[in-house]
């Protein structure tokens, strides 16, 4: 198989797999040879990141080989028989290792849980079942969605982050072992991720994906949404996973239909957040953000500079989360389980404790001020099809430090020593109010490490950011650039 096909759309994978030129069995077989190959580290996984990685990527917890030839057998059976259940049908894929996988080891990251076979399937799981895709590989993570430390390397350049809670999923997607994958995001895990390894990642509007059988960090602020190589693969996924479910009573019976035509750029008004375009320290960074905002305007797309509200984002995700995920975990306290975390994890540990004492007048003043946020941001938004600004700042961070770990960027529950106009915001204020985001690549720094813009739209219009990056996407290839192999030191 020629190895361009490990680098293909969803769309293109798909009419391959149509036309009778390539099986679902042959495309897994050779996804999970590549895996095979490049991917599994000469230690065990989960575990605490290191630095024997041998230069492979560590993405995948489990490979789950017998499980996905069964699943490509069967959809070979179906798509001879004329039974196309969805674009999706036969696309080996992998998923971040939070989502239930029944007869499949799901172990949140964690050594604590590295034996957990759950006897059920995540809702997600179960609808990507029923669109027949093929589940190959549960995606390394931090130990319980931790932040910004992840055994995963970049395959940009090994010696960088890949930037957290979805790397596994998102760095696996680029570097060509899977077809598509499946990420969760309680406060950048998807788009941060994204923008360190130049994937395509959307967050969903909050509600748009069932949570049922996912781990929960923070049930007012955690989604679960597609990752791949362009906006395009986002959409097809996302129609394939979204709905109202029951057993999730955060869901919305909002049914999503995605369109893959984005149609006309012209006349359509994007709000820039200037501020975070100039954060950058790097001449080279900043001229490539505005040649992308260039892009956007040749396309008939009208630019405006818009203000968002300097509000204590930090404090207030850090309010919320640690509260929530220290009254989630509790029974890894109370049966003293807790104690045998990975030591990155020995700080956040303690404050999952403290959130179980925090007052709960602090935490109804942070939902109070989250309130008044929502507010703001949908009187903004009310002006514009959607607001763009850096994904992040510059390129990926080096993975180590001296100090050790985690890697020097600032942990998503972290918050700033005070309000700051530096902070990126709208990443933090799209993930407390539930907005949807897509990250998408618009060049490299000056290292030859990817760039990202994050698009951010209006709560359940997650169709406006697609199109707006599918537009993009139609007139650059940085989405089309892949990680040369061997991969760099």
């Amino acid at each position: 198989m020629q190895e361009s096909t490990f680098f293909l759309t969803v769309r293109e994978l798909a009419d391959l797999l149509a036309d009778g030129s390539i099986t679902s069995v042959e495309l897994t077989e050779a996804y999970l040879a590549r895996a095979e190959e490049l991917d599994v580290p000469p230690f065990e996984l989960p575990s605490e990141p290191r630095t024997d990685h041998d230069g492979k990527l560590a993405t995948m917890v489990t490979i789950a080989r017998d499980h996905a030839l069964e699943a490509a057998e069967r959809a070979d059976r179906e798509l001879a028989a004329g039974n196309r259940r969805s674009i999706l049908h036969g696309i080996p894929y992998g998923v971040k290792d939070l989502l239930d996988t029944r007869g499949i080891r799901t172990t949140w990251g964690s050594g604590i849980f590295r034996d957990r076979v759950p006897d059920r399937n995540a809702a997600v799981i179960d609808m990507l079942e029923g669109a027949g895709a093929v589940l190959m590989a549960k995606n390394s993570l931090g130990e319980f969605a931790g932040g910004n430390t992840s055994s995963a390397l970049n395959p940009w350049k090994l010696d960088r982050t890949s930037f957290g809670s979805s790397s596994g999923t998102v760095s696996a997607a680029v570097a060509g072992l899977i077809g598509f994958g499946i990420g969760t995001e309680t406060g950048g895990s998807i788009v941060f991720p994204a923008s360190a390894v130049g994937a395509s990642g959307l967050r969903p509007s909050f509600g748009r994906v069932s949570r049922f059988g996912c781990m929960a960090l923070s049930w007012s602020l955690d989604k679960i949404g597609p990752v791949g190589r362009s906006a395009e693969d986002c959409g097809h996924i996302l129609q394939y996973i979204a709905g109202y479910d029951a057993r999730d009573n955060s869901t919305v019976d909002r049914p999503f239909v995605f369109r893959a035509d984005p149609g006309a750029m012209r006349g359509r008004r994007l709000g820039v957040h200037r501020p975070e375009f100039l954060l950058s320290g790097s001449e080279t960074t900043r001229r490539v953000f505005q040649e992308a905002l260039d892009v956007f305007e040749q396309m008939g797309v009208v630019l405006e500079d818009v203000e968002l509200p300097l509000r204590p984002t930090g404090a207030l995700f850090t309010t919320i989360v640690t509260v929530e995920s220290g009254t989630n975990f509790k029974a890894l306290f109370d049966d003293g389980s807790a104690a045998n975390m990975f030591s990155f994890n020995e700080d956040r540990r303690a404050g999952w404790m403290a959130g179980r004492m925090l007052p709960a007048a602090d935490y109804l003043t942070a939902q109070r001020i989250r309130n008044q946020l929502v507010r703001e941001t949908d009187d903004i938004l009310s002006r514009y099809d959607a607001v763009i600004a850096p994904t992040w700042p510059n390129g990926a961070a080096m993975r180590e430090v001296s100090e050790g770990w985690p890697i020097p960027a600032r942990n998503e529950w972290e918050p700033p020593d005070d309000v700051s106009a530096r902070t990126p915001r709208l990443n933090y204020i799209a993930n407390l109010v539930g907005l949807p985001g897509l990250a998408i690549p618009c060049g490299f720094d000056e290292e030859g490490l990817p760039l990202s813009l994050q698009i951010c739209g209006s709560s359940m219009d997650d169709q406006a950011v697609l199109d707006l990056g599918m537009g993009y996407q139609r007139e650059t290839d940085w989405h089309r650039r892949r990680p040369e192999y061997p991969w760099r030191e």
